[in-house]
């Protein structure tokens, strides 16, 4: 993935536009359907890999194993086979949960369901092929996670475009569900709404791996520069065992989703730290509009407070901020 994604961040930051080759290099390499295996540790490396090659097409990639883990513990392992070889993309709204303020509400109604509300995020749209959508129907007390295929076609769903500080690419926007009917068949699955979804923890470990990419790709610059100037070699190996560190602790904890927070937040400020280094180990050339370290640090902004928790926020602001003793 390297030789293919690598060499292209730049320009793919700089237009906003991710190559359809890069998720054709994805499905080839099967690696649309890694989450549905029983490895997961080789989940999160194949994850901070594709990631540390170019941030958009990795934020659009991991969205689309949330829904592969949901729809394989359901009655529609029929949608698996098109989501295993990555001939279905699927996005990903959790704006039905407690976690998102229930903002995506389902009704029951004739020939299914009516989605009223709101999604704050949703990656790659334009790109995928399929959204899953958690809704909370209030008066079950249940929430459902919808399987919508083409949604950008769906009557009463209006998608407002965002401006992000990096990944463009990611076609992130947010959605306005207008009486969006569904049908019965549409419904994947159903859960208390104050359960935790199948493969919580993955996608917690997989969200890591975000901040655990921007590591990778920015230790590979240090170490570039590094060379170039025949200096920081020891200031990169201690950047390589921290990562390495951070990447342990969060591979013991997979049964541990306060603990996985916490090493959340340590990578996340890891990545800062890294990105910041590179900047002040190039120089002023760094604020040049275009640059691999300008971009890096907005991208290490992007992955500190994406797919955050309020648990993941207060142990960063400790990192950053230590209160005095």
């Amino acid at each position: 993935m390297d030789s293919r994604l690598v060499p292209a961040a730049g320009e793919v930051d700089a237009s906003g536009t991710i190559p359809a080759g890069h998720f054709e290099a994805l499905a080839r390499a099967g690696l649309f359907g890694v989450a549905l295996g029983d490895d997961r540790a080789h989940l999160a490396e194949v994850a901070e890999t594709v990631i540390s090659g170019c941030l958009a097409t990795g934020f659009v990639w991991a969205q689309h194993h949330g829904v592969a883990l949901a729809v394989a513990g359901s009655a529609r392992t029929d949608l698996l086979p098109a989501l295993r070889s990555g001939d279905m993309i699927a996005g990903v709204s959790y704006a039905g949960m407690a976690s998102h303020g229930q903002t995506l509400r389902a009704r029951r109604a004739d020939a299914g369901y009516v989605l009223s509300g709101s999604s704050a995020l949703v990656t790659g749209w334009g790109i995928i092929d399929m959204i899953g959508v958690w809704a909370y129907e209030e008066s079950t007390g249940q929430v459902h996670l919808f399987a919508i295929e083409r949604p950008e076609t769906s009557a009463g769903l209006a998608a407002t475009p965002l401006d992000l500080a990096a990944a463009q690419a990611s076609n992130t926007v947010s959605l306005a569900w207008d009486e969006v009917a569904v049908g019965a068949d549409d419904l994947v699955t159903s859960m208390p709404a104050d359960r935790r979804p199948r493969g919580a923890n993955i996608t917690i470990r997989l969200n890591a791996a975000l901040a655990l990419g921007i590591c990778r790709s920015a230790l590979r610059e240090f170490d570039a520069v590094a060379a170039r100037r025949g200096e920081f070699a020891d200031t990169a190996a201690a950047g390589h065992r921290e990562l390495s560190r951070i990447r342990r602790d969060l591979d013991s904890s997979m049964d541990d989703g306060d603990a996985l927070y916490r090493h959340r937040a340590a990578a996340n400020e890891l990545a800062m730290r890294l990105a910041t280094s590179v900047a002040a180990a190039t120089g002023s050339r760094s604020v040049l509009t275009g640059s691999t370290p300008a971009r890096l640090v907005r991208e290490a902004l992007f992955c500190a407070v994406c797919a955050s928790r309020p648990a993941i926020r207060d142990e960063m602001l400790i990192r950053l901020l230590p209160q005095p003793r």
